[in-house]
């Protein structure tokens, strides 16, 4: 077998993603138009036009503005994601939050003031956590759609 060196331009497409590592701690204001993973910590505001990672052991206690959260660690603060917030099994949330989506996995946790956006017109509100009793025992008031 035998080893050719590559001839002629080579392109590699890298999207560019701000990194705040295991050892950083930032204290203040970040803004990115790209992605952000978040393995340290950040206090402060974080306004970012892309998704935020949030790993396990890290700790953002912020005020939050997203396009997408996955949170695997801890985030605590005031936070509004325009599209889907993920907590993760090891991901715990608190604080005051607004999001068109959200997803908990097993073993995630989430606490304080909740809204659902679908669009601007409508928006849902609960607190956290909420009727924990199964859906059996629930009653549900709904209107005829026959009327």
């Amino acid at each position: 077998m035998s080893y050719e060196p590559m001839t002629g331009p080579v392109s590699l497409t890298v999207e560019s993603l701000t990194l705040i590592d295991r050892y950083t701690s930032v204290d203040g204001t970040l803004s990115s138009n790209r992605d952000i993973r978040i393995e340290g910590e950040l206090r402060g505001t974080l306004r970012c036009e892309g998704s935020v990672q949030i790993a396990e052991g890290a700790r953002v206690d912020a005020t939050v503005e997203a396009g997408a959260i996955t949170v695997a660690g801890t985030l605590r603060g005031t936070i509004d994601c325009r599209g889907k917030l993920h907590i993760l099994k090891t991901g715990f949330v608190a604080g005051t939050i607004t999001t068109r989506l959200l997803v908990i996995e097993e073993g995630g946790r989430c606490e304080g003031e909740l809204s659902m956006t679908v669009n601007t017109d409508l928006v849902t509100t609960a607190r956290l956590p909420f009727d924990t009793r199964p859906t059996s025992e629930r009653v549900l008031e709904t209107e005829s759609l026959e009327s």
